[in-house]
């Protein structure tokens, strides 16, 4: 019985070898990378939500503000407003969310967004309509210029029409996902419907107006990074000394490439005549 003893201690050894050896190559095994393209991501019947960053620094955080969301489907993109101020929506706020959520909740935000800037304005407006009947009450006691107090009348009317009249809430349509080739980087046809105001004679409106990004070349590419409990990547673009990011979450594998001329809606740039 004894004899049997050496040949069971190599046996076991041998095995223990083995094993060790089998979980070493396990671990050291490369996972495979998945390339993912913007434009080329938005082709499937499946969304995919990417996340608009405007900001000093170059490295996102999870308290950094997310200025917007596009969801990409079907070869056509749309965009929804967030809220800033004090309501600012962050990366960590949406980091619990499924796709399906985030674009629920980002369609009450976009409303939301409107509504608090026309309320803003409204207030802004209310302190410019007492300035004005203030000025007024004192060019008349003083029986200023005819010219000048009509001036300031008619400066009025259109500020009581903002106020009574406040801007009404149009809901987000889609548009065609594009892009256009660069040397070294990519634009992209997305839009920005940022709340702000503009002139409308004397006064200012409030507005959704469109902002196209296709000005912008995104130049850097952002390898997977984790942030918080997610990985994200994308696109950033840096405009004196701004930095403007766009991007999505992925698997730490994920390689980060630009469209090519084959995918829908890519085109190369125009050559200047």
């Amino acid at each position: 019985m004894f004899r049997f003893k050496p040949l069971l201690f190599s046996l076991l050894i041998l095995l223990t070898g083995l094993f060790l050896t089998a979980c070493g190559n396990e671990q050291t095994q490369v996972q495979p990378s998945h390339k993912l393209a913007l434009v080329k991501s938005g082709q499937s019947s499946k969304p995919r939500v990417w996340y608009h960053f405007a900001q000093s620094h170059t490295q996102v955080t999870n308290k950094d503000t997310v200025s917007a969301l596009f969801v990409l489907k079907n070869g056509q993109a749309m965009t929804y407003m967030l809220p800033t101020g004090k309501h600012r929506v962050t990366l960590s706020d949406l980091a619990q969310m499924s796709t399906a959520e985030q674009i629920k909740w980002a369609k009450k935000q976009d409303r939301t967004a409107f509504r608090s800037g026309v309320a803003a304005q409204q207030s802004r407006v209310a302190d410019t309509i007492t300035g004005i009947k203030a000025d007024l009450k004192r060019l008349q006691k003083s029986k200023s210029d005819p010219s000048q107090i009509k001036a300031l009348q008619q400066y009025l009317k259109i500020n009581e029409a903002i106020h009574n009249n406040p801007s009404k809430y149009t809901k987000p349509v889609s548009y065609p996902l594009t892009a256009t080739e660069q040397a070294h980087g990519e634009q992209f046809g997305l839009k920005l419907y940022p709340v702000k105001t503009v002139q409308y004679g004397d006064a200012n409106i409030i507005t959704a107006n469109e902002l196209p990004l296709t000005n912008y070349s995104f130049n850097k590419r952002v390898q997977p990074r984790r942030i918080g409990y997610h990985y994200y990547g994308g696109y950033r673009s840096t405009v004196n000394a701004n930095h403007y990011l766009i991007l999505t979450r992925v698997s730490k594998h994920t390689r980060i490439i630009y469209d090519h001329q084959k995918t829908a809606g890519v085109s190369k740039p125009v050559s200047a005549e």
